[in-house]
């Protein structure tokens, strides 16, 4: 096949929505904040210092009573729960070019009726296998206009066919980028959290699971939370308007957690499904996916007071996947909060299905004062939770450890114990190249082993990489196989 269109690797596509822009807009008042209280020790009085020192942000978008300032301290409604929240823009760029440094493009979105236009042209694309002339063939003026800017700005180029680079006759699960995995079984495929393209950190990336690399072997998407290192529509709209995608029932859109079955449809995806927890399983050729519950990473804390917004919610689901080959339940970043406890859904998956093959999680702990004294990276998981509940943010700081968002080491552990898992995987921990682990896959490997023997579990940790698979071998036995998905 001649030379095609296809994204490359570095290349970023970054979506910017009316919640974005808010948050932009308000995070140097925030930073504020958590530099005052840490210097002051007084969070009433950090807001007001900081105010005064960004009058114009507060007026407008804030409610503050001077006179109660801890406790009304909040976004005003409108913003918190937006009746709109449309895409203003698309920015892309490749960090592995030079022309990264201040050469972006920008697609501004004037129209929200465009976006399956915009959506058809990332899918002609994410195919590789048509010439730009045949693209064009394909698309309107303002499109072929888009793909201009993509080339120039090295998101995506004309280069030699790249295949299938997934073994698809193999069943199993298999370790992509970050957050995201494959599930196969011999006839079909199920993608979760994909986030293509991006490679936090890793600019200059020498081997990486492309758009490509998938064609074909994908019939499904899971979507776990709105998380932008889970929920990245960029690469959603890599994939065919027709793919079924699986996304948490969200009943109020807010600033912490968009309606995802509406976004997508803006996009021009036909069928999108969300379910409410514990809904009658969803078939997908041979595989039955269950919709479990999303308990953590929320604003909402458990043993504080209770929230101003309870509504501003992180809603997402956790899945288990069951074929004639496995089950396998991920959790991606889930722990407790005061809905509930996953360690309370897996007493309900030992009870409805014994134990399963596969515990995959992210093993890391995360409690909302070790994120150290720079919000920037934090955007609206940190906003949302000092509006939702702003003694977070003065009593957590003051107690070593604080609350766990995340399950950590000792909440996979039990976890593990109670579904009697055979194997527990470990992922979400960063992008690597691939054949790398996830940063400090090696150390919570190790802590995890460490909380699994102290609980006389015999669950077996896989020390697997980017790239590799954990397949169905001879005797029905799941073994690794390193580096299944190939440069």
């Amino acid at each position: 096949m001649d030379n095609v269109i296809s994204f490359v690797r570095g290349s970023q596509i970054r979506p910017f929505n009316a919640s974005d822009r808010i948050c932009y807009t308000i995070q140097p008042f925030i930073q504020e904040i958590f530099d005052q209280f840490l210097e002051l020790n007084n969070f009433g009085k950090a807001i007001t210092q900081a105010a005064n020192n960004h009058e114009e942000v507060v007026d407008k978008l804030f409610d503050i009573d001077p006179n109660n300032v801890e406790e009304s301290f909040s976004l005003k409604r409108e913003f918190l729960f937006p009746k709109e929240n449309p895409l203003l823009a698309l920015s892309f760029g490749n960090a592995r070019y030079p022309s990264f440094l201040g050469k972006n493009g920008m697609e501004l979105i004037q129209d929200e009726s465009i976006l399956p236009e915009i959506h058809n042209l990332l899918y002609l694309c994410g195919q590789s296998n048509r010439s730009y002339n045949q693209i064009c063939q394909q698309i309107s003026d303002p499109m072929i206009k888009f793909l201009d800017n993509l080339i120039k700005c090295s998101v995506v180029q004309e280069q030699p066919h790249c295949p299938n680079a997934v073994p698809r006759d193999t069943p199993g699960v298999f370790r992509l980028q970050h957050a995201a995995l494959l599930y196969r079984t011999k006839t079909t495929g199920i993608l979760v959290d994909p986030h293509l393209h991006s490679n936090y950190g890793i600019p200059n990336i020498k081997n990486d699971i492309t758009r490509a690399k998938l064609e074909g072997s994908v019939d499904a998407i899971l979507i776990s939370h709105s998380h932008y290192d889970h929920w990245h529509y960029p690469t959603l709209m890599m994939f065919a308007p027709e793919t079924p995608i699986i996304v948490p029932k969200v009943p109020r859109g807010t600033i912490m957690c968009e309606d995802m079955q509406a976004r997508l449809e803006s996009l021009g995806f036909k069928n999108v499904i969300a379910v409410d927890w514990y809904a009658e399983p969803i078939t997908v050729g041979d595989v039955e996916i269950h919709v479990l519950p999303f308990y953590g990473e929320q604003p909402l804390v458990p043993e504080y007071n209770e929230p101003i917004h309870p509504d501003l919610r992180n809603w997402g689901n956790t899945y288990l996947v069951r074929t004639e080959y496995y089950t396998s339940w991920f959790l991606i970043d889930a722990g407790n909060d005061p809905m509930g406890s996953m360690v309370q859904v897996a007493e309900y998956v030992k009870q409805k299905f014994g134990s399963v093959e596969q515990v995959v999680s992210n093993f890391q702990p995360l409690s909302y004062n070790s994120i150290g004294t720079n919000l920037s990276g934090w955007g609206i998981d940190i906003v949302a939770n000092l509006l939702s509940n702003p003694q977070i943010f003065s009593v957590t700081n003051k107690k070593e450890g604080g609350h766990l968002s995340l399950l950590g080491p000792k909440g996979v552990a039990e976890i593990c114990a109670t579904v009697k898992a055979k194997s527990c995987l470990p992922y979400a921990h960063s992008w690597a190249e691939l054949g790398q682990p996830g940063e400090h896959d090696e150390v919570l490997i190790k802590e995890v082993e460490e909380e699994l023997r102290n609980l006389g579990c015999l669950t077996t940790v896989v020390p697997w990489t980017i790239g590799d698979g954990y397949v169905t071998g001879q005797s029905s036995k799941q073994v690794l196989l390193k580096q299944a998905i190939n440069s």
